[in-house]
């Protein structure tokens, strides 16, 4: 969440942004956003959502619910085993994340002049 301190009032102006496809429908948020940077600094969405304090289950449904809203893929990932596993975002991955992250700088800049 997107917030800033008035240096007048010292009141918080705070702003929740997400993106939504063309019916609605969420697609990215602050926390699928964390979760897909979590992801894409430590190779793992298992070591993302411990460090993040999210259920591993809850971060894998926000992924796919969000992959099949959009109809692509925004993690890669190949399941543990002896030779352990990876995830990685993909190019459109990092993409909306980028876009998510422009905009949200772009709200903040708005919300200092409050």
């Amino acid at each position: 969440m997107a917030a800033v301190k008035s240096k007048v009032s010292g009141l918080v102006a705070r702003a929740k942004i997400w993106l939504e496809d063309g019916s609605g429908r969420q697609i990215v948020g602050g926390g699928l956003a964390s979760l897909l940077e979590k992801i894409d600094e430590k190779g793992s969405v298992s070591s993302a959502t411990r460090e993040l304090g999210m259920s591993y289950r809850y971060a894998l449904h926000r992924i796919t619910v969000a992959e099949e809203r959009l109809g692509i893929v925004l993690v890669s990932r190949r399941r543990g085993g002896r030779r352990g596993g990876w995830s990685s975002l993909t190019e459109e991955g990092r993409r909306y994340l980028e876009e998510y992250r422009r905009l949200e700088g772009r709200i903040l800049r708005i919300l200092e002049g409050f």
